[in-house]
């Protein structure tokens, strides 16, 4: 989007709400973010410097009832170091029409996100949501796909996603859906996908859950996961996995020709709260790939707070198997200050041996602080610094002004 063109839109994106919430009287929330941003380039090892807004604006209760509302959310960012052009994205910015005709339906227009287990995008379009439709509900979805490129948006006419799904709300918490969806790349098809999801309770410490995508171009199942959560008594979450996926692309996509492996993951995670003060997590995953190549993956950690306002979090990972070892641990503190303020700092160390690739290790340094100034005014600063085989040190660092109006 040029520069030109991201200001109209910026400047609608701007005053259209405010403009509605004055002629309907309906409430005007604004948030405000303001970054600093330096860093390392890693192609070019120069020192950069960016600058970006973040603004949020909700308008609600455009109706006596609170049924419509508008929700608004995008960003402008230029990179002061250098004559780049501003660049922006409009990450949403709908109207939302909740329990219209006597509650049998939900309807977002505009930029909004659209997510069903066939397909999930952006999208510049409608989606419509028919409920109780006897035992069912309906969604229907369709719009120009809006995609994004590092900073700014790359779309272009006939990029589109269009679908829909039929869903079963019934006994047990048990939700049931089927969706289908096609994406399309300036005009023609790049994708044709069919899904499954589910989730049920038939015990009250039992989840079930899990979704399937199949690619109809590329006639292979996409991604499949299915799940279970337990939680034997109120301290101990236990969570069990098994996932699979092939890597399929868009008709269109050079990628498309080559040959790619399927992936398969079984894993379990558990949590266990041993008292107020300290929690402690530990995970295995067993990776398969292709020719019989295997990789373990364990992990542990503890959360624990020594005094009232400090909390450590400490985690161990290790990896063994295909492609080489990697272990490296994690820690993090983080004390809060009359209630106002919380000095964070940490540091990351990671030592990998590949197979067929560099060995070495890497380390990581931050700190930050967090501190609200008033209820509406509050500011956080991080900084850090890098330590790996491209750089002896590589520092970067934020800082961010946030207001709520």
């Amino acid at each position: 989007m040029g520069v030109k063109v991201w200001r109209w839109v910026f400047t609608l994106f701007l005053m259209l709400p405010v403009f509605l919430a004055n002629a309907w009287g309906a409430e005007l929330k604004v948030t405000s973010s303001t970054h600093y941003l330096w860093y390392q380039d890693i192609l070019t090892s120069d020192n950069e410097r960016d600058i970006a807004e973040y603004l949020r604006i909700n308008v609600t209760k455009l109706d006596k009832e609170g049924k419509v509302n508008i929700y608004a959310y995008g960003r402008a960012s230029k990179q002061i170091s250098s004559s780049e052009d501003y660049q922006g994205r409009l990450y949403y910015f709908y109207l939302d029409y909740r329990d219209a005709l006597n509650g049998f339906l939900d309807l977002r227009a505009g930029r909004t996100y659209v997510n069903a287990a066939a397909i999930s995008g952006l999208i510049d379009g409608a989606y419509v949501d028919l409920k109780k439709v006897g035992p069912v509900g309906v969604t229907l979805f369709g719009g120009r796909d809006v995609r994004f490129q590092e900073k700014k948006e790359i779309s272009v006419r006939g990029d589109a996603i269009t679908g829909g799904s039929v869903y079963l709300d019934t006994l047990l918490n048990t939700h049931l859906e089927v969706s289908y969806a096609r994406k399309y790349n300036d005009t023609n098809t790049a994708r044709e996908n069919v899904g499954f999801d589910f989730t049920t309770t038939p015990l009250s410490r039992v989840n079930l859950y899990g979704y399937v995508k199949y690619d109809l171009i590329a006639e292979a199942t996409n991604e499949l996961l299915l799940g279970m959560k337990f939680n034997p008594f109120q301290s101990l979450i236990v969570r069990g996995e098994y996932y699979e996926s092939y890597p399929t692309f868009d008709t269109d996509s050079i990628y498309s020709i080559f040959a790619v492996n399927q992936y398969k993951e079984k894993s379990i995670k558990a949590e266990y709260v041993l008292n107020e003060r300290c929690q402690l997590s530990a995970g295995y995953a067993r990776e398969e790939f292709n020719d019989g190549a295997t990789a373990d993956l364990y992990e542990v950690g503890f959360t624990v707070k020594p005094i009232q306002d400090l909390q450590l979090d400490v985690s161990y990972e290790a990896r063994n198997g295909y492609a080489g070892q990697l272990k490296g641990i994690r820690g993090r503190a983080a004390y809060r200050l009359l209630n106002k303020a919380t000095i964070m700092a940490g540091a990351d160390y990671d030592d990998f041996r590949r197979e067929d690739s560099r060995n070495g290790y890497a380390k990581k340094y931050w700190g930050g602080l967090d501190w609200e100034i008033t209820k509406n005014i509050s500011t956080v600063v991080r900084v850090e610094d890098n330590m790996t085989y491209n750089y002896d040190h590589s520092y970067q660092g934020l800082f961010a002004l946030n207001l709520k109006f």
